[in-house]
């Protein structure tokens, strides 16, 4: 008898350890169950544009890249963005695009797709709208179950990235958020940088006001700013100032991206991330144009070490 109340005592363990409590001694509150452990991913640069060829496509979307993110950083998810300028630089449409969702869906990897904004579609929103909606169609059709999450926009909070107001960026996500749910596609608002807690309420507001309310998988997060220790608490002030859902459940907080300088605020972020979001998209495989190496986790040994730690 005691070797089997041993067994079932460590079955349960086994079953129950991903829900165990929270990092840093944050306890599920009431009307916050746990969440299992979070799918771990990797910010790349954004698919196609005008140096795919000559640079874009071996140094971020090769086949050696892809098994690296998955098997050497055990990653499930890449981050990439697009943009729909890149597609009337084509000869032949799509070609950038296709070698790209290829090479990461036939890796077994998934893809978080960041949607462009407005400032990004010269032609307007219209243009945007049915871009987004080609975008959408043919790599959910060709990569059938690749992409897994569509966040809308970038850091929409800031107001050099194209919106007046956090009215403005509402208006937008109700404009794209249906084109996602129609291809049955989560869809996140755009991750604030920082625990920018007033922005995230409001706009919760204002899309619970809307009729009708568009869907919304979960808020997006980008805890720059925030010390290790505080991730986990942050995350949950997140989740209390979106507000309650119908059923009296906090909605999910996903860390869309977050970067940090040295091995082990990394590492500790990780940690501290793991069990109160869904995903963690890590900043960044490579530097992209223009950037140094201070968050590449490829170009760092101490920061790809954290990583696999």
């Amino acid at each position: 008898m005691r070797l089997r109340a041993a067994a079932v005592c460590s079955i349960l363990a086994l079953l129950l350890w991903p829900y165990a409590g929270r990092s840093q001694g944050i306890s599920a509150a009431a009307g916050t169950p746990p969440v299992s452990r979070a799918e771990l991913g990797i910010q790349l640069t954004a698919v196609g544009g005008p140096y795919w060829f000559e640079r874009t496509r071996k140094r971020y979307f090769s086949p050696a890249v892809m098994d690296d993110i998955r098997d050497g950083l055990h990653a499930s998810f890449v981050r990439i963005g697009w943009f729909p300028n890149y597609l009337r630089l084509e000869r032949i449409a799509w070609r950038r695009e296709d070698e790209a969702l290829d090479t990461i869906c036939t890796s077994g990897l998934h893809v978080m797709f960041l949607l462009p904004s407005p400032k990004d579609d010269p032609k307007g929103n219209d243009d945007l709208q049915r871009s987004i909606g080609a975008f959408l169609d043919r790599y959910t059709h060709r990569e059938f179950g690749c992409i897994r999450w569509v966040e809308a926009g970038n850091e929409s909070d800031l107001v050099a990235n194209g919106f007046k107001s956090v009215d403005d960026y509402a208006a937008y996500y109700e404009s794209v958020a249906p084109i996602v749910a129609s291809y049955g596609l989560k869809v996140i608002t755009t991750g604030v940088s920082g625990e920018d807690r007033p922005w995230t309420q409001r706009l919760s507001e204002i899309l619970h006001a809307a009729d009708p309310v568009p869907s919304i998988a979960g808020y997006g997060f980008h805890p720059y700013g925030v010390e290790p220790a505080q991730m986990a608490a942050a995350t949950l002030a997140m989740r209390e100032a979106a507000g309650a859902l119908d059923n009296g459940l906090l909605p999910e907080v996903y860390v869309t991206e977050i970067g940090e300088r040295r091995a082990g605020d990394l590492y500790r972020t990780i940690v501290a991330l793991s069990p109160v979001t869904p995903t963690i998209a890590l900043y960044e495989y490579l530097p992209q144009a223009g950037e140094d190496e201070t968050y590449a986790i490829k170009s760092n040994p101490s920061l790809y070490a954290a990583v696999v730690r």
